[in-house]
């Protein structure tokens, strides 16, 4: 019998907490559904993205010294939009004619750099480059008589460490003598 009493106190003493509980007004918070779990498991699965700076670096080296170095300096986002570079030039070159009319012809000489597929894991960063270059060949020192023009497509698809320049491709020539590196270096770009 005292069990019974116990049971109907408490059911006495709950009802009045109920009904005052339902009558309070709920706030924005309180109003909103839950998540479901795969979309919170969706939104962990895609981290935002993260501002970064990219330097990269072509060199072209005959025997010991460097002839050429071109350096280009991005930013771009993981998982955000890609940047590109487009670097032309005109490079003239003497035509060899007996017609005098037009002793110079022009040779357009292009870089062109597509950074892709951008993620960051803790300290490392993937990425693509797909880099096209046209103009004369890296053995020639001056456009000429013995110049030969070139057109190279590299497609590179490395894993750097933040904060240090890595080459990430490398060419060697040793009938002609010279090299061929690009270098790439990311950083954040919120730490400068």
């Amino acid at each position: 019998m005292p069990t019974s009493r116990l049971i109907l106190a408490a059911l006495l003493l709950t009802a009045p907490l109920i009904a005052a509980r339902q009558a309070q007004p709920q706030n924005a918070a309180s109003k909103t559904a839950p998540i479901p779990r795969a979309a919170s498991l969706s939104r962990l699965s895609q981290p935002e993205f993260e501002p970064l700076q990219l330097t990269i670096t072509f060199k072209r080296i005959r025997g010991d010294k460097t002839t050429t170095k071109k350096t280009y300096t991005v930013t771009a986002s993981s998982q955000q939009a890609d940047p590109q570079i487009r670097d032309d030039s005109r490079i003239p070159m003497k035509k060899e004619s007996s017609a005098p009319v037009f002793p110079i012809e022009y040779v357009n000489g292009a870089t062109d750099v597509d950074v892709q597929n951008i993620r960051k894991v803790r300290n490392f960063v993937s990425l693509t480059l797909r880099i096209a270059t046209e103009g004369y060949s890296e053995f020639s020192e001056r456009p000429g008589a013995n110049s030969s023009l070139s057109s190279h497509r590299y497609i590179i698809s490395p894993t750097v460490p933040m904060g240090k320049c890595i080459t990430v491709y490398s060419m060697t020539d040793d009938v002609n003598n010279y090299k061929v590196e690009v270098q790439l270096l990311v950083e954040p770009l919120n730490e400068k």
